[in-house]
C-alpha cells in the first residue's frame, strides 16, 4: 500500500500449504479483521498423534500453529472457555472486527474452535452449514469446538460493511463447495484475496465470475492480490468429468 493508512500480516498459508491467516488492519476506519484463520496441517500432524488433542490454545501458540496475540495489537483473541456443547461464553470484550473465511477446509477454518466469541465470523451460508456438520458429526473437543461463534452469512452479490471497510464476497470454484474470494475496499486502496480455487472443476465458470468481478467491473485498479498458489503450473490434472468417464 502507498502508506502505513493499511497494514498486512501475514501469519500462515507463506511458503507453505494451508494455515492461511493474514491480519488486515485499516488504521482510518479503526478496523481489524483477519482473512481465515486455520492451521497448517502437516506441520500439525507432525506433532500430534492421529486422535491426539492439544492440551489448549498454548500448545499450539508455541508451535507457532496460531498466532501469538501479545505479538501483535490485538486484544483478547482466545476464548477462555473449555469446549462444551452447553457452553455459555461470555468472553471478555476483543478489538478485532472478525475473521473472514473463505471456505470449509480445516487449514482455512480450523482456529475458529479457539477464538473469543465476541469476534463475529462471516462467511458462506453453506460453508457454516459445512463447518457446523463437521461439530456436530464429531465428539466436541478443545479442536472441534464451534459452539457459540457469532456468524455473519453471506452470498454472491451480498456487500459486507465492517466500520467503512466493505467487503464483496464472490464464489470461486474450488474440490469443496462454498468457496469465495474477496474484494476488500479499504480506505487506501483494493486488496483481492483469492482464497482456494481452480480452473479446471466441473463449476470453473464461478471462477471466471471472480475473476470478471476483479477485472471487468470498473474496479479500480487492484492494489494487493493475495493469491494462493498451491499447484502453480499446469502438471498432469484429469478433469473430474473425465475421471467420472473412467
Amino acid at each position: 500500500m502507498k502508506n502505513s493508512a493499511v497494514r498486512l500480516t501475514f501469519l500462515g498459508g507463506v511458503n507453505e500449504v494451508g494455515g492461511n491467516k493474514v491480519l488486515l488492519e485499516d488504521f482510518n476506519y479503526g478496523v481489524k479483521i483477519f482473512l481465515d484463520f486455520g492451521i497448517n496441517i502437516k506441520d500439525f500432524n507432525k506433532n500430534f498423534e492421529r486422535y491426539e488433542e492439544p492440551s489448549s490454545v498454548k500448545d499450539l501458540i508455541k508451535l507457532r500453529l496460531l498466532p501469538n496475540a501479545e505479538h501483535l495489537s490485538i486484544e483478547n483473541l482466545y476464548t477462555n472457555y473449555e469446549a462444551s456443547k452447553s457452553q455459555e461464553y461470555n468472553d471478555l470484550e476483543t478489538n478485532v472486527d472478525g475473521i473472514l473465511i473463505t471456505h470449509p477446509h480445516r487449514d482455512h477454518f480450523y482456529g475458529l474452535s479457539f477464538i473469543n466469541r465476541n469476534i463475529p465470523v462471516y462467511t458462506g451460508v453453506f460453508t457454516q452449514k459445512i463447518i457446523s456438520a463437521y461439530y456436530n458429526c464429531s465428539k466436541v473437543s478443545i479442536s472441534n469446538n464451534y459452539g457459540g461463534l457469532e456468524w455473519k452469512l453471506f452470498r454472491t452479490g451480498d456487500v459486507l460493511n465492517i466500520k467503512g471497510l466493505k467487503i464483496i464476497p464472490v464464489h470461486v470454484d474450488h474440490s469443496i463447495p462454498a468457496a469465495y474470494g474477496f474484494v476488500i475496499k479499504t480506505s487506501n486502496g483494493i486488496v483481492v484475496y483469492t482464497g482456494d480455487f481452480r480452473m479446471h472443476g466441473p463449476l470453473s465458470a464461478m471462477t471466471q465470475d471472480f475473476l470478471h468481478e476483479i477485472t471487468n467491473k470498473g474496479l479500480d485498479k487492484i492494489d494487493v492480490l493475495i493469491c494462493e498458489g498451491t499447484h502453480i503450473h499446469r502438471g498432469a490434472i484429469e478433469s473430474e468429468n473425465n475421471v467420472e468417464k473412467i
